[in-house]
């Protein structure tokens, strides 16, 4: 008898272990579930047609909750606004258009109660969560366009009718589940190069999709095409891992994520302050939603600058390991900071470690709507520090310093508004340097950035905020594991009795003690830099490099244990 599944028990598979249990959380979250079969109608999504992806029923319902002063006129006018004046046929154009009007909301000529002119309306209430309604769709069938075939999402989610986020679900029993997944993520917004295939414009509003089988479950944005850059949510913070429902080994990754991810609060706090569109390294735009613990760290962080009551309290460590993104954990922190009143007013300062770096947070801040000025001069840094602005500046450590340097540095502002944001806080933070950046603004709150801590670091910084480790990295699949093979040479010295005669001429005026010392050393190094020592190693390195490492297009460094070692 055959084993293998057959559609329909892959499709019910996925149905009982996957989309079910995901439901049954979303439900538990407090969404709105509507769960739909093949013989829905529009209506039952609050739509009057398949071709619609906006529940417009549900969008005009809450613009009058969140802007009660709107009238029936201004509400047709504020939708056409955010449904039917796209810039071009472009998803990611659109996209991006879409969700500038979210968070910079609109206006309209006037508030006809009050007479203000010029009003802003809101989309989406980010203070108020209960003003927002939050549906979820389970087989959400819609139209593609100039055709009569449809696609069928297995969950979308809309936020006051909006369709923000999409679910592809698959069933843990198919050969390379998020695969195909994110195939057929793109095959619906249309991207893998094929029209009337799927439908862009449900793609329109969306903030980031989701693929999981259960077990594996990862998030991306419309931009991400590669399952390398989709990545785990593992943290539901703030809530922690023992609220969530799980059995013996432990919430799966589909749990985390959707604790994570869709939490109504944490879900607007996403899209309001951990999305950016940014160029990668190809000059390509994309589109940037944090990873968990991005968020968390940053969540953290601003909690500690609010509840602090003097800069040592309010101070700390974030320790991220290589590869984390700091530089965009620093410009999500300044957005956070400046959604709250007490923060709003802070000037922040920025001390990247090198160049690069620094024309990071440049481009970075400029993403997400904020300019950073940069401090290209001792006089410039000075009269940026001097100044009370909330604004944010950038210098390198070694700017911190008179030009005649037998001159003290001077106090610039005695503000306790001022945070200081430090990248690998673990290098040029304990000279003199240093000194003169704790006398230029001496009561500044100060949070350093590392991915490879030491002691002075806390006793500079303080306690640690947040901790993402190497290990963790590697459970998350972002970082790869260092896998060390040992591997031995077996040399022979020829003359043994010869060397031993001779190295107790040598050394004789020396004690035994003084002679095993010597010989040690000796004998280490001796061995380590021997012509038939490295020749062996060097015939060994180079039949394994070409066996394994070559033919797979990879390249391979070599650390020798001295300049001579390395030179032969």
């Amino acid at each position: 008898m055959s084993t293998k599944n057959t559609p329909t028990q892959i499709r019910l598979d996925e149905r009982e272990h996957v989309e079910k249990p995901l439901l049954d959380q979303l439900a538990g979250l407090k969404w709105e579930i509507l769960d739909l079969d093949a013989k829905q109608h529009p209506s039952d999504s609050h739509r009057s047609n398949y071709t619609e992806v906006v529940m417009f029923p549900v969008l005009r319902e809450q613009l009058m909750v969140i802007n009660p002063w709107l009238e029936e006129d201004q509400v047709d006018e504020v939708v056409k606004q955010l449904t039917a004046n796209f810039p071009s046929t472009n998803l990611l154009q659109n996209n991006r258009h879409v969700f500038t009007q979210l968070l910079e909301n609109t206006s309209v000529s006037e508030n006809r109660k009050t007479g203000e002119k010029s009003p802003t309306v809101q989309f989406i209430d980010f203070k108020h969560r209960d003003n927002n309604r939050f549906i979820a769709v389970c087989q959400c069938k819609i139209r593609i366009l100039g055709s009569e075939r449809h696609i069928i999402p297995d969950i979308v989610l809309f936020l006051n009718g909006l369709p923000v986020v999409v679910i592809e679900c698959k069933s843990p029993k198919v050969t390379d589940p998020l695969h195909d997944a994110i195939e057929q993520l793109l095959r619906y917004s249309e991207q893998r190069g094929s029209k009337g295939e799927g439908s862009a414009p449900l793609f329109y509003y969306n903030q980031f999709v989701i693929t999981t089988c259960r077990h594996e479950a990862k998030f991306g944005t419309i931009t991400t095409h590669a399952e390398k850059h989709f990545y785990r949510w593992s943290d539901p913070y703030p809530r922690s891992l023992n609220d969530l429902e799980h059995g013996s080994s432990g919430p799966n990754d589909q749990q985390r994520l959707i604790a994570g991810m869709l939490d109504r609060d944490n879900l607007l706090d996403l899209i309001r302050t951990f999305t950016i569109f940014s160029t990668n390294s190809k000059g390509e735009m994309i589109k940037v939603v944090a990873r968990y613990q991005q968020f968390r760290a940053v969540k953290l962080a601003v909690k500690q600058l609010l509840n602090g009551k003097n800069p040592r309290e309010r101070s700390g460590i974030i320790w991220h390991t290589q590869g984390s993104g700091k530089s965009l954990t620093m410009m999500f922190m300044v957005r956070e900071m400046y959604r709250h009143s007490s923060l709003s007013k802070w000037k922040i300062v920025f001390i990247p470690d090198r160049t690069q770096l620094e024309q990071q947070l440049a481009e970075t801040s400029q993403s997400i709507g904020f300019t950073v000025k940069a401090a290209d001069s001792i006089k410039t840094l000075k009269e940026l520090l001097r100044s009370d602005a909330s604004d944010l500046v950038m210098a390198m450590i070694h700017k911190f310093r008179e030009t005649d340097l037998t001159e003290t540095f001077p106090e610039l502002n005695a503000s306790h508004h001022i945070l200081i944001m430090t990248d690998e806080a673990h290098r040029s933070q304990y000279s003199r340097l240093a000194a003169n950046l704790d006398k230029g603004i001496p009561h500044a709150t100060r949070i350093g950035y590392t991915g490879t801590p030491i002691d002075k670091t806390e006793r500079v910084f303080g306690d640690y905020i947040d901790k993402y480790t190497m290990r963790q990295a590697i459970a998350d699949g972002v970082t790869l594991e260092i896998v060390y093979e040992g591997r031995t040479h077996n040399a022979e010295v020829p003359d043994k009795i010869g060397m031993d005669l001779k190295f107790a001429d040598v050394f004789s005026e020396y004690n035994l003690q003084q002679r095993l010392e010597i010989l040690g050393h000796g004998s280490r190094t001796a061995y380590l830099e021997a012509d038939s020592t490295i020749k062996a190693k060097a015939k060994d390195m180079v039949e394994h490099y070409l066996t394994h490492v070559f033919p797979n297009g990879y390249k391979a460094q070599i650390v020798a244990t001295s300049r001579e070692a390395a030179v032969r």
